[in-house]
């Protein structure tokens, strides 16, 4: 028999998605492109009930302890979050899979053990948690963003779905991710473009972009996500939720969807994409108090260690890099968000000069692809698949080349000596107690022109925790106009970037920023957050 082309391949992938879609939460008319933010949709579509849409709003924290509570079922709960992913997909284009009926199912089990036993399961009892496509679950398909890939059914769960299943979440969907899962975007040929539901005209960010988006849209309260280059901290930042990169080796990986599985010469790390500081640290104690380092010898065995929210906090902040000038929104918000927090007697606002941010961003880009990306043009070649824009520009990038066994070792030297000396360089700065920072040269970049990561890829060559959170900021045409003064530096990053603002194309785009500490510093970095977040409040 002819093999299938990968035209249909995706569209049969397509038709399936689109089946899965239960007929009765389709929208009677969708909004035509011209409207941007479509946030309102659920609101104004006449699908969810007063108390569905009360519910999706609330973070996970919240639902947990209603759900143990009986405040609210599982069943419920569920149905509310597979109702607003339903409407989420024919807005914004954020799943890859929805499997409605089997996570009722399961909620409607916990239910009946609640009921039977009068406690809970586990710690994530009968929540709704949503799934990155390239992560496993057992009997899903895990394409990982390659058309030859579909087909690839789990044969088990990755570790960390496995011990959320464990604890007791219901999983109900996946999320989109982009061809060679190394784009800051989410575009694929199986699935097509996931879009920013505050400005569709904009990127969700990636590659976990399904999972930012449908969290930002309020379709998920929490879910499961990777990073190696910034792709949960760029999701999360483009939609206005949050996400951490904390440092490698304390969240499982295994089990998923990576063409370059093997490749250790750059940390990839899993951890949530969420509504708030709290969330995270809800997960990173669930999952670390069940000891993944006794079943994954690659884990280290570090418990969640909560710090207390510090009486004092000494902040470095930078708002440029020296190599791509963010836009104004992004300077904008590190210079009003400071001011707030100079007024607070607890806070001390100190100017950070980043160290060699040059050097460490093409250092990584040469980790990125050692392989010159063979194995990725491979994936490709084997369904036929044009390359995306994305794709097509990151293997040609000068960096992406194939390496020697030595030259791979001397660049695993250079990474190690260049995590050696900017720690040295804040140690000479001991005051410092985590940094302040863009997550990228701008907010949620328009569709295919995500091409400078150097504000998250940096902080994954050092193998530092990052957090993406919300400034409650957006975009402003009044507030954030052009600077024609400025000439871009003499580079390719900052010329491309420079060039590409304009307010009235990023309007009502949020603006995030990212908290940084020294590497196995996650439980200090979320402590500093919920910090600066308590100041913020009290000097608005």
């Amino acid at each position: 028999m002819a093999a299938r082309n990968w035209q249909t391949v995706a569209y049969e992938q397509q038709a399936i998605l689109r089946e899965a879609l239960p007929q009765q939460w389709l929208l009677k008319t969708a909004p035509p492109e011209s409207v941007l933010n479509v946030m309102d949709v659920p609101y104004t579509s006449g699908i969810m009930t007063e108390r569905e849409l009360h519910l999706t709003e609330k973070d996970a924290t919240t639902l947990i302890e209603m759900l143990a509570k009986r405040e609210v079922t599982s069943y419920d709960l569920t149905l509310a979050f597979c109702k607003r992913a339903t409407i989420a997909q024919q807005v914004i284009n954020c799943l890859t899979q929805l499997f409605v009926d089997e996570a009722l199912q399961q909620a409607k089990e916990l239910d009946d053990y609640l009921e039977k036993n009068h406690k809970v399961i586990g710690p994530y009892h009968g929540l709704p948690f949503s799934i990155k496509d390239q992560i496993n679950i057992k009997g899903k398909d895990s394409s990982g963003g390659f058309v030859s890939r579909v087909g690839w059914i789990a044969a088990e769960d990755a570790p960390t779905v496995k011990l959320l299943r464990e604890a007791g979440a219901v999983f109900y969907c996946k999320t989109n991710n982009p061809q060679t899962l190394m784009h800051l975007e989410s575009n694929s040929n199986i699935y097509g473009r996931t879009v920013n539901p505050f400005n569709r005209s904009l990127t969700c960010g990636g590659s976990s972009g399904g999972e930012g988006a449908l969290v930002g849209f309020r379709g998920a309260p929490i879910g499961l996500a990777a990073d190696g280059g910034g792709s949960i901290r760029s999701p999360a930042a483009n939609n206005g939720v949050y996400g951490m990169k904390t440092t490698s080796g304390r969240i499982p990986t295994a089990n998923s969807t990576r063409p370059m599985n093997g490749c250790e010469s750059f940390p990839v790390v899993v951890g949530p994409i969420c509504r708030s500081a709290r969330d995270f640290e809800y997960f990173q104690t669930v999952i670390l108090d069940r000891e993944p380092w006794k079943a994954h010898p690659a884990m280290v065995p570090i418990r969640w260690r909560q710090q207390p929210t510090p009486d004092k906090l000494t902040i470095g902040v930078f708002s440029d890099d020296g190599v791509c000038r963010p836009h104004p929104p992004v300077e904008a918000a590190i210079a009003k968000l400071t001011a707030r927090l100079s007024k607070s007697p607890d806070i001390k606002v100190v100017q950070w000069e980043p160290y060699k941010h040059d050097y460490g961003y093409d250092l990584i880009q040469k980790l990125f692809f050692e392989d010159g990306g063979d194995t990725m043009w491979k994936a490709m070649k084997e369904s036929g698949e044009p390359a995306l824009p994305l794709t097509e520009w990151i293997l040609n990038r000068p960096q992406s080349k194939r390496r020697t066994i030595e030259e791979s070792w001397a660049l695993n030297v250079e990474r190690e000596s260049y995590r050696k000396e900017y720690l040295d360089y804040w140690n000479q700065h001991p005051e410092v107690d985590v940094l302040l920072c863009p997550v990228g040269p701008g907010v949620a970049p328009k569709h295919d022109t995500s091409r400078y990561w150097g504000y998250t890829a940096i902080f994954n060559c050092l193998d530092w925790p990052a957090i993406a959170f919300p400034t409650g900021l957006s975009v402003s045409i009044a507030e954030h106009p052009i600077d024609a003064t400025y000439q871009p530096r003499d580079n390719e990053y900052d010329q491309y970037n420079w060039p590409q603002y304009d307010p009235e194309v990023y309007r009502e785009a949020p603006i995030s920023l990212q908290l940084v500490g020294k590497k196995w510093d996650c439980e200090i970095v979320m402590a500093a957050l919920r910090k600066l977040e308590l100041e913020l409040t009290k000097y608005p």
